[in-house]
């Protein structure tokens, strides 16, 4: 039983290495990405490889019209479906604008419903249920 337990050990310490080596490479390769994405054209010399047109994102603090407001809410649709598996998704802008996406989970089915935020008097849409009203009230709460 020890034998099988020390081979155990080793086998473990053996994938702990390998992955600690995997994660070392990820996070060089990230690091060349981000100093290929701040390095300016005139800095780059013919030897190297040319940046590719699509640089890496930059985060940008608040775009006015960016959905950057998030809230979600998730329930039992039904009584007899436990676990809360269905949810309403609102994902806004600063003013409030945008979409809730709504997944009610049923024993055999699921169905999935997308509704724009405000409600327009003309758009032929039904008003938010309950649980898609409190996720856009968690999402204005969230900090942009």
């Amino acid at each position: 039983m020890t034998v099988v337990s020390i081979l155990l050990a080793v086998v473990a310490l053996a994938v702990a290495a390998l992955a600690l080596r995997r994660a070392d490479v990820v996070e060089r390769r990230a690091r060349q990405w981000s100093e290929a994405a701040d390095a300016s054209p005139a800095a780059t010399t013919p030897a190297e490889p040319a940046p590719t047109s699509a640089a890496v994102p930059r985060p940008v603090p608040s775009a006015g019209g960016a959905l950057n407001r998030v809230g979600v809410v998730r329930y039992d649709a039904f009584d007899d479906a436990g676990g809360r598996m269905s949810f309403s998704a609102a994902l806004l802008d600063d003013s409030g604008r945008g979409v809730v996406l709504t997944a009610i989970h049923g024993r055999t089915e699921t169905r999935s419903y997308l509704k724009q935020v405000p409600v327009a008097a003309d758009s032929g849409q039904r008003d938010l249920s309950p649980e898609e009203n409190q996720a856009v009230t968690e999402a204005m709460k969230a900090t942009s």
